[in-house]
């Protein structure tokens, strides 16, 4: 397998944005262009996401959070991305974290 292109959303490539903040499907295309999606978020995005979620919700039960596919990361610029999901591919992660569109 090889990586073809990453797509992130049109806008994150057009304006600055504070890529350590960010979560957002990343979609990866390969060679033999299948596509392949995963959700990715940055740490600090994650830790206030979590934080604002868990002050909103009285009941200690519901105190937890979940997402399917999420990766996290310390930053969400492509040109880091690109060698973490050709490591995913080369460690046999990448079918377990991408879902086939």
């Amino acid at each position: 397998m090889t990586i073809k292109k990453i797509y992130l959303p049109e806008a994150m490539e057009n304006e600055k944005f504070d890529y350590g903040f960010m979560n957002t499907d990343v979609i990866v295309q390969l060679d033999n262009e299948d596509k392949f999606v995963a959700n990715f978020i940055a740490i600090k995005k994650l830790v206030e996401d979590i934080e604002t979620d868990w002050k909103t919700k009285k009941n200690p039960s519901k105190k937890y959070y979940w997402s399917r596919n999420m990766v996290i990361v310390k930053s969400l610029k492509k040109k880091e991305l690109l060698p973490m999901i050709e490591y995913m591919i080369d460690e046999g992660d990448f079918q377990l974290v991408f879902e086939k569109l």
